[in-house]
């Protein structure tokens, strides 16, 4: 089997090189595993994040605030979140959206 590189190019410290990483679905368990090109300055969540926009975009999983959620796990149903699009892990106690990086905060209603 021939690669379309050879190891005398990823002997510096800026060539981006291939990384073996898995993501878990949190509810099931299943696994993926692939590589995906990363370069050596990143950290070991920016690794994953690559594997996470990859899933979400191609392998339609559902990678998101509430964590990872395989095809089969995942769902547009009551309990997801409108504005995440993943299940709503931690709900507002004033309108019961999800506690998203994207929910504005609610003002509670006068009693």
């Amino acid at each position: 089997m021939s690669l379309p590189f050879s190891l005398a190019d990823l002997n510096n410290d800026t060539s981006p090189y291939p990384s073996l990483i898995t993501v878990y679905c949190d509810l099931c368990g299943q696994a993926v595993t692939a590589d995906y090109i990363v370069t050596p300055g990143m950290t070991s969540a920016e690794r994953l994040g690559v594997a996470r926009a990859h899933l979400n975009t191609e392998g339609q999983w559902d990678c998101g605030a509430a964590g990872d959620l395989c095809p089969a796990c995942k769902g547009d149903e009551p309990g997801m979140c409108p504005a995440c699009d993943t299940a709503a892990i931690e709900r507002c106690g004033v309108c019961g959206s999800c506690r998203c990086d994207r929910h504005d905060s609610c003002a509670p209603t006068a009693n």
